[in-house]
């Protein structure tokens, strides 16, 4: 017998079941789904916050880290360059206490500085009119009988001549000028400008009642072989140059009454250079002593126009650096001073001088009265 074949409606309903029973089963899946799409963000959210809250305490921990390993590098790094620049050496023997090593340090010499060769000397002094009128030094080494006799006037007998003595060249040597000081007041001390101990020297020497001059250097004959030194006067300067450097010069010496000339046998004889200077000191009431580098000198003549006080040199004391020629000028001085009434000496910081002064100062204050040089400049 044949069978039937399945009616339509049976086989729409299965159909239908089928199809309602598999979107039952999608349906469940696609809830699973969506609960384990839940669920994985929630642990995700949690792990996200468990990192939030280490992660401060981790990057303190390497800012720390960082910062000591720069620190020790720094270290190294100073070490290093220490052992480098301070080598030991093992053969140089430590002073065994800090008293011995304050013994071992040689003596340190703060008063002197090395002076450089400014001073230079014509082969034979230039006399003054005083000098030139006066018999020579006496020549210790020639007999006595053959020394002409010196025409001494009649003086009242407590009078004495006046003599001024100027030291040149002070600024370089602090112990030797406390030394010249502790001689007298009546020295007279010129000042070289720019120099190292210049106004230290100026302010002791007011203080202990010495005058003060500028020693003012200005250009010699042999410049520019010869160097008169830093503030010097030439003549290749402008007037304006030579007028701002003197000022600038007087400026330096604290507390000068006077200046005389360092070398210039050249300045001094040219009469447009010496009228500017004189220019200058008769605005600022200040003397002029002509130290005579030169025959040819046009000083007096400047002098004389500008009404400015003057005197000039008569004898150089140590134009030979030996005892009996310094003796033999000191003598000199006081012979002029005997005739003429006065007479104006001029010395230099040296050893010789120092000590030929200090064993003739007893005989020189009993024959001559010891004046600065301002008591024997005079307006012509």
């Amino acid at each position: 017998m044949a069978t039937k074949p399945p009616s339509k409606k049976k086989t729409s309903a299965k159909k239908n079941a089928a199809a309602s029973s598999g979107t039952r089963s999608v349906k469940k899946i696609s809830h699973q789904k969506k609960a384990a799409v839940k669920k994985i963000p929630a642990k995700k959210k949690t792990a996200t916050r468990k990192g939030k809250n280490n992660s401060p305490m981790s990057s303190r921990m390497e800012t720390i880290a960082t910062v000591l390993t720069t620190v020790f590098f720094v270290l190294f790094a100073l070490f290093v360059a220490y052992v480098i620049l301070h080598p030991k050496t093992g053969d140089t023997p430590q002073p065994k206490s800090h008293t011995e090593a304050v013994k071992k340090k040689p003596p340190v010499k703060i008063s002197k500085f090395e002076k450089p060769e400014f001073e230079i000397y014509p082969e034979k002094p230039i006399p003054s009119k005083r000098a030139a009128a006066m018999p020579p030094a006496i020549n210790r080494s020639t007999p006595v009988a053959d020394i002409p006799p010196v025409k001494k006037p009649e003086m009242p007998e407590d009078y004495r001549p006046k003599v001024a003595i100027i030291i040149d060249d002070f600024g370089y040597d602090l112990l030797m000028a406390k030394r010249f000081l502790k001689l007298g007041e009546a020295l007279t001390v010129a000042v070289l400008p720019q120099s190292v101990y210049g106004r230290q020297i100026a302010v002791l020497a007011k203080k202990n009642g010495n005058e003060v001059m500028l020693h003012q250097p200005m250009e010699p004959n042999e410049y520019p072989q010869v160097e008169p030194g830093p503030g010097a006067l030439l003549s290749s300067m402008t007037p304006d140059e030579r007028i701002h450097r003197l000022n600038a010069n007087i400026e330096t010496i604290p507390g000068i009454s006077g200046v005389n000339n360092h070398m210039g046998s050249k300045l001094t004889t040219l009469s447009d250079e010496m009228n500017q200077v004189f220019t200058v000191l008769k605005q600022r009431g200040l003397f002029f002593v002509d130290s005579r580098t030169s025959a040819a000198t046009v000083s007096h003549s400047s002098a004389k126009l500008f009404k400015v006080p003057f005197a000039e040199r008569d004898v150089f004391l140590d134009h030979n650096r030996e005892e009996s020629d310094v003796r033999d000028q000191i003598e000199h001085l006081i012979n002029i001073a005997e005739i003429h009434g006065k007479a104006v000496g001029i010395g230099h910081p040296h050893e010789v001088t120092y000590r030929m002064l200090k064993e003739a100062l007893p005989d020189l204050r009993k024959r001559v009265h010891l004046v600065p040089a301002s008591e024997l400049v005079e307006v012509f």
